[in-house]
């Protein structure tokens, strides 16, 4: 009995480890921030966009249109212009937003020899200059 409630208490230690992980609650706060966005974007096709584009439609409420056997063609089309637009509002943003955002430097692949402060690659042993042994980098 002891055993088995230690057993529970650890999978509940390492769930909870898990769960409030850094990289699991930026991935749930991007799942919904994205889930919003989505329904966004959904709204500006319905709402903004296609009340323009649906008088040059025949046929007026064209994600009702279907085909044959009632294969819903114009939903599926509605589908494919919602993801269009998300996929096009996130390049725009990323293209304004990436600029903006401080840029890491590039890993050093050469460091300086500590004797004649010769310049060196990251993996030498040996300086080229003074031939001195290198601590390992």
């Amino acid at each position: 009995m002891a055993r088995s409630r230690r057993k529970l208490q650890q999978f509940w230690a390492d769930f909870r480890a898990f769960a409030l992980k850094g990289n699991v609650i930026d991935l749930a706060i991007a799942v919904v921030i994205g889930g919003a966005f989505g329904r966004i974007i959904s709204s500006l096709v319905e709402d903004l966009l296609m009340p323009l584009l649906n008088p040059l439609i025949p046929g007026g409420n064209w994600r009702e249109m279907t085909v044959a056997s009632g294969i819903k063609i114009g939903s599926f089309l509605g589908s494919l212009l919602d993801f269009f637009i998300v996929a096009l509002s996130l390049f725009v943003i990323l293209k304004l937003l990436l600029p903006l955002l401080p840029k890491t430097p590039p890993p050093a692949e050469q460091r300086q020899c500590p004797y004649c402060l010769e310049t060196v690659p990251l993996a030498a042993t040996r300086c080229r200059a003074c031939t001195a042994e290198l601590p390992p980098s």
